[in-house]
């Protein structure tokens, strides 16, 4: 493995053992404060809202830690796999090496890492806060939600 790789798989382990790492710690927290709603809360939350919320930021948390490895596993693959060597050696066969076919190549490469994230981001928004009674979006307003944000992204060229 070359040094440059080898450093790549570092940065991306350990960005995923700190987050696991900080969520933990969330979680503890959490779990300590559960019982008691905060002084700067009370009067302005339930004891069964506060328990719910609680509860909603547990499933969250854990949930949260899943998407994390999963998008972890799926950058390792992709980076490893030599499957952006293959796509940009087939993309620049067929259209060349101009600036428009570059920044081609990396919206194609965003929208495909944008795709798979979308069955966590769906479960997060309808079966995860719906279970908590916190989700107040249909699935119509979700996914021009997710358009506007791609084509944002495009025209500010985030990926």
């Amino acid at each position: 493995m070359q040094p440059f790789a080898f450093g790549a798989l570092i940065l991306v382990l350990a960005r995923a053992a700190s987050e696991l790492w900080l969520s933990r710690l969330n979680k503890s927290h959490v779990r300590a404060h559960a019982n008691e709603v905060p002084p700067a809360f009370r009067g302005i939350i339930d004891e069964a809202t506060y328990r719910r919320s609680v509860d909603y930021t547990l499933a969250k948390s854990r949930f949260g830690d899943t998407a994390n490895v999963f998008d972890s596993v799926v950058l390792i693959a992709v980076l490893f796999s030599g499957v952006l060597p293959w796509a940009f050696g087939r993309l620049s066969a067929n259209f060349g090496t101009s600036v428009w076919a570059m920044a081609a190549f990396l919206v194609v490469t965003a929208i495909a890492f944008g795709i798979l994230g979308l069955p966590f981001a769906w479960y997060g928004q309808f079966k995860l806060e719906d279970r908590f009674g916190f989700n107040t979006t249909t699935t119509q307003t979700w996914m021009l939600d997710h358009v506007k944000g791609f084509l944002l992204a495009v025209v500010l060229g985030y990926p």
